[in-house]
């Protein structure tokens, strides 16, 4: 029976032959390489900087479109905030044959020389989310791959853009668990920022731990390149980052690895 005709089940909810939250067919014809910022109205940012640019769906915080930056392809899915929305994106990338996906978006600096607008590449992440320990141990490794690394440092230099590569840090909680303030209560235990900090993790966000070891585990190949929105060194804040964005956005499309 054509997957399209079958009655949708709740642990495989395909509904006329659609996925459940990318609601595209799975029989799409997608590129192999995806760019994934959090927030979909980035892909606004991405169709600026593309030579052409079409939407292919727009479902909650799941936007997917489909560019051409010279003469090359490229796919891009916002993943919305947090581990639980980026596992759904890279499950269902995946079931569709994506091959190699790319987080852009923005962090908060833990070193007091990185400067809002710089950008971050991390190597590796520290898993501190919640959706990847579904799928394997804690002590597996959140790395990203080392060729696609090197591209996007590569890509920074040619711009000029002040880049920092190094081992960065994912936690699923934005208040709590990144050591902001909350009014009228204190948060129990010792500050995650400052021991993190002291390991030389050098940046926090709350996705690319998830997309990396999920990339890993399904054959894929993944890396970020992440604006810098703070400094929780300096408590310096970047008010208006569609600049650093837009940088980041096209740092990514100007690698060679849309070319592979």
């Amino acid at each position: 029976m054509n997957e399209g005709f079958r009655k949708p089940t709740a642990s495989n909810p395909i509904e006329n032959g659609k996925l459940p939250h990318l609601k595209l067919s799975i029989d799409s014809k997608v590129p192999k390489l995806f760019f994934l910022p959090g927030d979909p109205d980035r892909l606004k940012l991405f169709e600026e900087a593309a030579d052409s640019f079409e939407y292919l769906s727009v479902n909650r915080e799941f936007s997917t479109g489909i560019g051409t930056f010279g003469g090359k392809e490229f796919g891009v899915c916002s993943t919305g905030i947090g581990g639980g929305s980026s596992e759904i994106v890279m499950v269902e990338l995946h079931s569709l044959g994506v091959e190699r996906v790319v987080r852009v978006g923005g962090c908060g600096a833990l070193r007091e020389d990185i400067k809002c607008g710089d950008m971050i590449i991390n190597s590796g992440a520290v898993r501190l989310g919640g959706s990847s320990k579904m799928y394997v141990r804690v002590e597996y490794p959140a790395v990203a791959d080392p060729f696609m690394v090197v591209e996007l440092a590569k890509s920074a230099s040619k711009k000029g853009i002040r880049a920092h590569v190094g081992i960065g840090a994912t936690v699923d909680s934005y208040y709590a668990g990144q050591g902001r303030c909350i009014e009228g209560f204190e948060i129990p235990g010792s500050s995650l920022p400052e021991e993190l900090s002291s390991a030389g993790v050098i940046n926090f966000d709350m996705e690319t731990e998830t997309i990396f070891t999920l990339a890993s585990l399904m054959g894929m190949k993944a890396a970020n390149i992440l604006a810098v929105h703070g400094n929780r060194k300096t408590d310096e804040w970047l008010i208006d980052y569609r600049s650093a964005q837009l940088c980041a956005i096209e740092t990514a499309l100007e690698t060679d690895f849309l070319t592979l």
